[in-house]
């Protein structure tokens, strides 16, 4: 054989061998390749994948480089961020998928998928458009093909939107015919953007200029001041009677003024209304209000008030002077009148002033004036809540209605003055039924006997035109009064049967119904079942029981219920869910069905004494302890550091005194582990030892230590690495 040309041969086959594609004709069958790196870790997935889908899946990849900051422009509409590609620590990977742009209105804020607003798809870097109406922070975040997140980028912003000016409208672009029905609503009016000096002259000469809110835009108002605490909010109400079914609330003391400035005409009077309640009062007594008006000097931003100072404190409080407002009183509407200025630089009065005909005045430099609230103004302690249904300020003019602007009907004695209508004033057979109005003639309009029985129509008089105590008992019929016709009022002496009886027709109310039950409503406002109480005489097949059942109220879940019952021997059960106890001639049990769980005890340390022991001292004397009625369960554990000395018995406290027994077969005992005895005057050995309490015993402490040989454990027993580890139970004298 040749052996070069052989040498020769193998090496050719061996090139051509490396040459050759490993896998030209493999495949994967129902499996995958895992790809790891130097370390181990898996950082790929070729072939079947977990979810049955086949593909090839990149994980664990490395964080990708830092972004750069982004460069952020205010648009309309929006803002503009843009990645200009690079990154602050390094160049693009090659697991690189993309770049997330996210923005807050919060400096400092971390991306989160809230945050995220779109991505950049291209490594060249892009601009996207982030639509907001409020000034953002942008922040740039890469991800990596595994879905790894780099570092946030620097914050850039903040930016708003660009506002649109006259400059980017062409002329005219914006007409009458542009804007759609009911385009233009008051969320678009900017406040105080029409003043009554821009609305139509018609206006001016209107029998009464009204400026009313009912509570339904929270941008018609601004707290002034308030306590630490205290809130305000605009609130829904369903007994508001005006606007949107909305009150303002206030909790605790707040001030708040309108945001709408209302021209002061001199000239003119002015009614301010204001419909208040207190729906929680504080614990130390129903509180109180200022109400009334601010007053503005000609530039509209310089307060003016009774002294004429620029002050929020001392202003016209013409509607009400610190009122007390009770939850009793319900919905209240307060009214004051102003009319006219003071003497130039001359302070002015600020109480309430209800009467038209003795109006409050407004500091000589006022020119606006806006409502002006100061609620739970006294006690301070924020349990007070008040609400607001609706602010009224009316300017009635004078001079301007004449006899052909008033509708038939139109005046009623209510809208008079007292005195202002005499006999002079009308014609003969001018005032006829037809002319008055509902209610305007009172009794005290009436001669004696002027009104007959024949003048009066059936069913003209009910309750409610009745004075109290003007119909006694004389003037009923018999049986005249039934169960449908009480309204109200106290009941005394009166036995009331087949009825229902409850304390109200709605919220939180005790029901009574014919059957015996007692139902309890909590006045959930989504609606529930009533709590109940039962009461009843039953029977469990042997004795009949006296039984009470109690549930609470609930709102979807079956109610727990409590039930108490006596038999006619005295024999006593309560039953509340898994739990039983039973009580009968003197025995009491307790039954639980299912699992009784104790919650976590607390333990008790005290420090163990050993008796005895001579010249020993001590390093560690730590024991703990818990009571279960007269048991007691302890450990203790004590470790010498000093040899003891004595030839009697030791003893070693513990955390009570101990019963002791009549005779010797009484006795209690315990374990001890005793380490490191040294061999004394008696040849005692350490080990597991007892610990006994002895019937001649006295004291907290038990007597004797007796080692695994049944030789007690003296004071020169105690070495300086001598241990006692000691626990169990013992009975409580």
């Amino acid at each position: 054989m040749d052996i070069g040309r052989k040498l020769a041969a193998l090496e050719k086959a061996v090139k051509e061998l490396q040459r050759a594609s490993r896998l030209s004709s493999a495949s994967l069958d129902d499996a995958a390749l895992v790809v790891r790196d130097g370390t181990g870790s898996l950082r790929g997935i070729v072939g079947q994948q977990g979810d049955g889908t086949t593909a090839v899946t990149i994980v664990n990849g490395p964080p990708p480089p830092q972004p750069s900051a982004p460069l952020v422009l205010s648009v309309i509409g929006g803002v503009a961020a843009s990645w200009d590609g690079l990154f602050t620590d390094g160049v693009l990977p090659l697991d690189w998928s993309r770049v997330e742009v996210h923005a807050s209105e919060d400096s400092g804020f971390t991306p989160t998928a809230v945050t995220l607003q779109s991505t950049i798809e291209t490594a060249q870097g892009a601009t996207v458009i982030v639509h907001t109406d409020d000034p953002v922070y942008v922040r740039l975040v890469a991800r990596s093909t595994s879905g790894t997140a780099s570092a946030p980028s620097a914050q850039t912003g903040p930016y708003g939107p660009e506002p649109v000016v006259a400059a980017d409208l062409l002329d005219g672009t914006v007409t009458t015919l542009k804007l759609a029905d009911d385009a233009v609503t008051a969320a678009k009016v900017a406040a105080s953007a029409v003043t009554p000096e821009a609305l139509a002259p018609v206006l001016a000469d209107t029998v009464s200029q009204r400026w009313v809110d009912t509570m339904d835009d929270p941008a018609a108002w601004t707290v002034v001041s308030q306590d630490p605490g205290a809130s305000w909010a605009h609130v829904p109400a369903a007994d508001a009677t005006t606007g949107g079914a909305g009150v303002g609330q206030a909790t605790g003391y707040v001030s708040v003024r309108g945001t709408t400035l209302i021209p002061h005409d001199p000239a003119t009077m002015y009614r301010i209304s204001v419909r208040i309640r207190a729906s929680a009062q504080p614990p130390a007594g129903a509180d109180t209000v200022y109400l009334g008006l601010m007053g503005f000097a000609a530039d509209k931003t310089t307060l003016v008030n009774r002294t004429g100072a620029n002050s929020t404190g001392s202003q016209f409080y013409c509607v009400a002077n610190l009122q007390t407002v009770t939850t009793a009183s319900g919905w209240t509407v307060y009214t004051g009148f102003i009319q006219g200025r003071g003497a130039p630089s001359t302070a002015v009065g600020g109480g309430a002033a209800p009467d038209p005909l003795a109006p409050g005045l407004l500091h000589d430099q006022v020119r606006y004036m806006t409502p002006y609230l100061l609620l739970n103004y006294t006690r301070r302690d924020n349990a007070g809540i008040m609400q607001v249904d609706t602010v009224t300020v009316e300017s009635l003019r004078t001079g301007v209605v004449t006899a052909a602007y008033l509708a038939a009907g139109s005046v009623s004695t209510s809208k008079l003055v007292a005195g202002a209508v005499q006999t002079l004033q009308l014609d003969a057979e001018a005032v006829n039924a037809s002319k008055i109005a509902a209610g305007a003639v009172t009794t005290a309009k009436l001669d004696a006997l002027a009104v007959t029985a024949d003048k009066i129509a059936a069913n003209t008089i009910t309750a409610g035109k009745l004075a109290a105590g003007s119909v006694d008992a004389t003037a009923l019929k018999a049986d005249a009064i039934t169960g449908k016709t009480i309204t109200g009022g106290t009941i005394t002496g009166t036995t009331i049967t087949g009825s229902t009886v409850q304390t109200a027709t709605s919220g939180k109310r005790l029901v009574m119904t014919p059957d015996g039950h007692l139902l309890m409503f909590s006045g959930r406002a989504g609606g529930e079942t009533p709590g109940e109480l039962v009461t009843g005489i039953n029977t469990d097949g042997e004795m009949e029981l006296g039984y009470v059942v109690i549930k609470p109220p609930t709102h979807g879940p079956t109610p727990p219920e409590f039930t108490m019952s006596i038999g006619p021997s005295g024999e006593q059960q309560w039953f509340a869910g898994p739990l039983t106890l039973l009580a009968d001639a003197g025995a009491a049990f307790v039954s639980v069905e299912g699992s009784l769980a104790v919650s976590h005890t607390t333990y008790s340390t005290y420090t163990p004494v050993v008796g005895n022991a001579g010249s020993a001292t001590w390093a560690v004397r730590d024991g703990w302890y818990y009571k279960l009625g007269t048991m007691v369960f302890f450990q203790a554990y004590i470790a010498a550091s000093g040899v003891g000395s004595g030839t009697t018995g030791i003893t070693i406290s513990l955390p009570s005194t101990p019963w002791r027994g009549p005779s010797a077969n009484r006795r209690q005992y315990f374990g001890v582990y005793a380490g490191g005895i040294a061999a004394g005057t008696n040849s005692a050995v350490g080990g597991h030892s007892v610990g006994l309490i002895q019937p001649d015993g006295s004291g907290d402490q038990f007597d004797q230590v007796r080692g695994p040989t049944d030789i007690q454990i003296r004071g020169n027993n105690i070495s300086a690495t001598s241990t006692f580890t000691i626990n169990g139970w013992y009975r409580e004298v």
